[in-house]
């Protein structure tokens, strides 16, 4: 007997209508077939609040001017005196990071 195949709905992959969810992008397949038998769509809700993502943001971000304002500094002359600023900020960034990663993992429903 030949299992039935359906389209999934995110990237059009043909999938088994029993498989839990799609092998390729990921998204549900399982409670598919009930939505697409009934009618109604499906919504997939996001977890993680925005403020966690501009926290991530901003995080990264300092990283990211942290590293190349160290760069910058390593690549001048000998004779200019090196900024104290850009270490610390990417310690900042990176333990912000961490942080807001750890918060998302304990808010995660």
């Amino acid at each position: 007997m030949k299992m039935p195949l359906i389209n999934c709905t995110d990237c059009g992959n043909e999938v088994s209508d029993r498989a839990p969810a799609c092998p390729k992008c990921g998204a549900p397949i399982a409670t598919l077939k009930d939505h697409v038998a009934t009618g109604s769509s499906i919504s997939t809700i996001q977890e993680t609040s925005k403020r966690f993502k501009l926290h991530t943001l901003i995080s990264v971000s300092l990283i990211i001017v942290g590293v190349i304002w160290m760069i910058k500094d390593a690549n001048s002359p000998i004779g200019d005196r090196a900024s104290i600023i850009p270490l610390p900020l990417t310690l900042i960034g990176f333990v912000w990071y961490l942080v807001t990663r750890f918060r998302i993992w304990w808010h995660h429903k």
